[in-house]
């Protein structure tokens, strides 16, 4: 499978669960909860990944953005579905902007692809974590 295939597959992926919002939640506040730019990354128990597809869920959410590379979005509703694509893999990062009183969104790792193109087998140990 080529960058291409699995950039498809994750971004289809992503948009079918546009369509199966399940409601709000409230953010998930970890710490501050003034509001305004958080950086987002994914904690990897392998590496460097090629690409990811993580769901963000609470009020608030005012925009997504990368740093650089392949950053694609969704919202509905209080959920935004981010998939972030690295050429060549690398740390999976990427901006979130909160409204002013607003802690981080929650976030749920949906799918992630490995280095080599190749969907990896498991979830487990993987995270995202906010900081300033």
């Amino acid at each position: 499978m080529n960058l291409g295939s699995s950039t498809l597959l994750l971004l289809t992926a992503l948009l079918s669960l546009s369509a199966c919002d399940r409601g709000g939640g409230g953010g998930g506040g970890t710490g501050t909860e003034d509001g305004g730019e958080y950086r987002a990354v994914l904690q990897s128990p392998n590496g460097a990944e090629g690409a990811a597809a993580i769901e963000l869920t609470g009020p608030g959410i005012l925009s997504v953005s990368g740093p650089g590379g392949g950053i694609f979005t969704v919202a509905a509703g209080t959920t935004r579905r981010v998939v972030v694509v690295n050429e060549p893999a690398a740390q999976v990062a990427f901006r979130v902007t909160m409204e002013e009183g607003q802690g981080p969104p929650t976030a749920r790792v949906v799918e992630v692809v490995d280095g080599s193109d190749q969907p990896r087998a498991s979830l487990a140990g993987y995270s995202v974590t906010f900081s300033r």
